[in-house]
């Protein structure tokens, strides 16, 4: 898990935290709700970039199966303009052979009428065959010439005209929709590129964004825990001082420890420090590391680089050294809390103190090991310094 940096309060040092004023934590929680409106703008500009990002590719999807069928057609354009040359070809051989069955004709007309006749004329009109019957009348001509071999002459040049027109118009038609196809499937691709790039730039916007909400939401959390530490080790103190002046004892049993059996500072710095390096671990019952926690499974395993032994259970761990004055308190100390401070046998979760009036903790299943006010569970009923 991502850690995010918090800037936290600053603190006394004699370690009991300097309460921040309601008026920072106010411009804290303000901070909070600019960074959730513009977080939430920026949300509805991904969904909407999301959305036209969708809409961009259903067209490319359509407009590529459009291409698609316009590519089959020009390939059928083109087999057909292979078929419609083959055609031409049989049609021009045929306007060839009719052309000379039309010549035969006419020097059969010559040699059987001793010099020019009609059909001599109709061959050597200037306007050719049309012309010639234009001039004598169509049915002057078919009736004394060969009306087959004419009409037949005239019908292979229709065909033969035709087909050359027709194999040219079909194969440019369909190349120049290829070409036009081709053209808007590469316009439209470059859109949805365009637009696939605005959504991860969109994206990336709004994870710095949502970091930078976090971080505005730890340091306000952070605030307010550590103004509750120090209003709360006020009450604490000024209770225990009520206590004192009245001649009344601690409600909470402990061992018969001395003091100073407690583990050194060096190790207590090695305990803390190693919790703080499982950050963003997730919590895990029964779970004592490397991955996961619980509770006391940091606190033991802690401890356990520090080179003191503890038991997997915070009751157990409740009795594993001296008890400490919550204003005595240093790194690594143990802090533990009850459903009822008047009784240990209720002791349901653990801690280990890093100082300023701050702790890191595995608190419950779904949250992560991460630092939290020592008040933020509520008062603690004690704290323990593990015996080295």
């Amino acid at each position: 898990m991502l850690s995010l940096p918090v800037t936290l309060p600053r603190f006394r040092l004699d370690g009991n935290p300097t309460p921040p004023s309601q008026a920072q934590i106010n411009a804290a929680e303000n901070r909070v709700k600019q960074q959730q409106g513009a977080l939430g703008a920026q949300q509805g500009r991904l969904s909407a970039a999301d959305a036209q990002l969708a809409s961009l590719q259903v067209q490319a999807e359509v407009l590529t199966q459009r291409y698609d069928q316009t590519l089959v057609d020009e390939q059928r354009a083109s087999a057909a303009y292979r078929v419609t040359q083959a055609r031409l070809a049989y049609a021009q051989q045929a306007q060839a052979a009719s052309q000379h069955r039309l010549a035969d004709l006419a020097a059969e007309e010559f040699e059987s009428g001793g010099g020019f006749g009609p059909m001599t004329s109709m061959l050597g009109n200037a306007s050719g065959p049309q012309g010639y019957l234009n001039e004598v009348g169509l049915g002057q001509v078919l009736a004394r010439n060969g009306t087959d071999t004419v009409a037949e002459a005239q019908a292979n040049d229709v065909v033969a005209g035709a087909f050359r027109k027709q194999a040219h118009d079909l194969l440019v038609a369909e190349q120049a929709d290829l070409q036009a196809a081709s053209h808007l499937k590469l316009a439209v691709q470059a859109a949805v590129a365009r637009q696939q790039a605005y959504v991860r730039a969109s994206q990336a916007k709004r994870n710095s964004l949502a970091s930078q909400l976090a971080g505005a939401q730890a340091h306000a959390a952070a605030l307010k825990s550590a103004r509750q530490a120090a209003l709360a080790a006020e009450a604490a103190a000024a209770a225990k001082a009520a206590a004192a002046a009245a001649g009344a004892g601690g409600s909470t049993t402990a061992p018969s420890w001395a003091w100073s059996s407690g583990a050194p500072a060096t190790q207590g710095d090695a305990a803390a420090n190693f919790a703080l390096s499982q950050l963003g671990k997730p919590y895990q019952w029964g779970a004592a590391g490397p991955g996961t926690y619980d509770c006391s499974g940091l606190t033991m395993e802690a401890w356990a680089r520090a080179g003191v032994q503890l038991l997997h259970y915070t009751g157990y761990q409740w009795e594993e050294g001296p008890h400490v004055p919550l204003d005595e308190l240093q790194r690594g100390d143990l802090l533990f809390y009850a459903t009822d401070n008047s009784d240990p046998a209720t002791i349901h979760h653990v801690g280990i103190y890093i100082g300023n009036g701050m702790m890191v903790d595995a608190p419950y299943t779904g949250a992560f090991v991460r630092i939290d006010s020592i008040y933020a569970p509520g008062t603690p009923i004690g704290a323990v310094r593990p015996a080295g």
